[in-house]
């Protein structure tokens, strides 16, 4: 069965990941990779609860507040998805 990683192997990442750049001098910085995770799974769809278990969050105002990109989320596109009210279910759209 596969675990998560845990707590200390994370930071033996970053700690290692930091220390060796690429050979164009980037490295990996974990909480953008986090950021852009959480952000695709809010745009998807997925329940925020489920998001949170995902990425490990212990409270779940850190995943909404800190870890999704509103301005990446498709705001637009669900109140489009609404059904349309006051009108009768034969009218056109």
């Amino acid at each position: 069965m596969h675990h998560p990683p845990s707590a200390c192997s994370m930071r033996t990442f970053r700690l290692r990941a930091s220390q060796h750049p690429d050979e164009r001098g980037r490295i990996v910085d974990i909480h953008s990779l986090r950021h852009t995770f959480n952000t695709h799974l809010s745009a998807s769809g997925v329940h925020p609860r489920t998001a949170m278990a995902t990425i490990r969050h212990s409270r779940i105002d850190l995943t909404m507040n800190y870890d999704v990109d509103p301005s990446l989320l498709d705001v637009a596109g669900a109140v489009n998805a609404l059904p349309a009210f006051g009108r009768s279910s034969t009218a056109k759209r």
